[in-house]
């Protein structure tokens, strides 16, 4: 598995659900808040479990890599930037940033690069833990995190600009 892989798995969840897909590529390009919300709704139920599957069909060093481009992932956008937007208690930026990534790579690289095109508040806390989900359903134990763990990195006293 590779970055082009991982993204590929995520749109083709989305992919799934042809209404939902299309609600998406509306999202992408108007950024509109109502429907940023319900998008997040949709990704947390729907597309999750669509993810879910393929994630099961996946052999176990695939799955490992795909746990560890989300992890990669939802680190590279563990910023201070992109916490002021999206606001959010440690567990809250996290599931925030679960939304980024569970978008799809277009909307991922948009807020990476322009951080004020986050939506407040826009949570998707089952993507982030797809991976883990999938590999102790898989192989019967939970996957060994490390110091790739998810968890923010942001200061104990919390990001500045909030």
């Amino acid at each position: 598995m590779n970055e082009q892989q991982f993204w590929s798995l995520i749109d083709a969840a989305w992919k799934d659900i042809p209404p939902a897909d299309v609600l998406r590529k509306t999202g992408l390009i108007t950024n509109e808040p109502d429907l940023i919300f319900e998008l997040s709704e949709i990704l947390c139920s729907d597309i999750a479990l669509c993810l879910k599957q393929r994630l099961l069909a996946l052999e176990k060093p695939a799955l490992v890599q795909f746990i560890r481009i989300m992890e990669a992932k939802l680190h590279q956008i563990d910023r201070e930037e992109i916490h002021f937007y999206t606001d959010g208690s440690d567990d809250g930026f996290l599931y925030c940033r679960g939304f980024i990534v569970g978008m799809g790579e277009e909307y991922f690289n948009m807020v990476d690069t322009n951080p004020s095109k986050a939506t407040c508040d826009a949570e998707a806390e089952e993507i982030s833990f797809i991976g883990y989900a999938a590999y102790s359903e898989n192989f019967g134990h939970e996957f060994s995190r490390d110091e790739n763990d998810i968890a923010s990195g942001n200061p104990k006293e919390g990001w500045s600009m909030n």
